[in-house]
């Protein structure tokens, strides 16, 4: 437990730094704090829900469980729907953020190995596949926005990133299977993955920033 909550210190201090030197353009500050109120609300809300969705409301489900995919897409789902009651449908809001969660998830990953939980079946370290991963992801975010500037696009490919590697590693990981063979996570990937991708490609026709 103490080498979990070291390196889940460590990624939130390394996201920290990445996100003041990537110079990456933040949102307006004038939608700033409705937006990180929106996105902290969603975070909240959506690490709870697949934990309450398989293991039901208990005090020990309160108290301890979370779901680092349900945050991600609580996050996601809240800044969605702030930037439609806002009117600031045509803005890109979540770039700035892809970076640095991506290197504060690949030393959190390294925390929960330690701490011998999300783990897989065959004896194989899923945990420090998905580290790794995260950490190859932040390079290739890096690189793609210097070559392009597309501040736009960095959030919608991390989140297809994340989910395409998701439901490869819950094949692994030995959570319940709930219909087909598929566990929650890998129907949540099936939900979102088609709305991601189209946001992607909207971005791209519009050449949103």
């Amino acid at each position: 437990m103490k080498l979990y909550i070291l390196f889940t210190i460590i990624g939130i201090i390394a996201g920290a730094i990445v996100a003041k030197l990537q110079k990456i353009k933040r949102p307006p500050k004038s939608v700033q704090l409705d937006m990180y109120l929106a996105g902290g609300v969603g975070l909240i809300i959506g690490v709870k829900v697949p934990v309450f969705i398989l293991h039901g409301i208990s005090q020990e489900t309160i108290l301890t469980g979370k779901s680092v995919m349900g945050g991600l897409l609580g996050t996601f789902i809240a800044i969605h729907l702030y930037k439609f009651l806002s009117k600031k449908r045509g803005e890109a809001l979540g770039g700035a953020f892809a970076i640095p969660f991506a290197v504060a998830l690949g030393f959190g990953k390294i925390g929960c190995y330690f701490n011998g939980c999300c783990g897989g079946d065959f004896f194989i370290p899923i945990q420090l596949i998905e580290s790794f991963a995260q950490f190859v992801v932040a390079i290739l975010l890096y690189i793609f926005y210097k070559k392009t500037q597309r501040t736009d696009l960095l959030f919608p490919i991390y989140m297809l990133s994340y989910l395409i590697l998701r439901f490869l590693a819950e094949f692994i990981r030995t959570p319940e299977k709930l219909f087909y063979g598929l566990t929650l996570y890998q129907w949540l990937v099936i939900m979102f993955l088609p709305i991601v991708c189209y946001i992607i490609l909207k971005r791209i026709k519009k050449n949103a920033v």
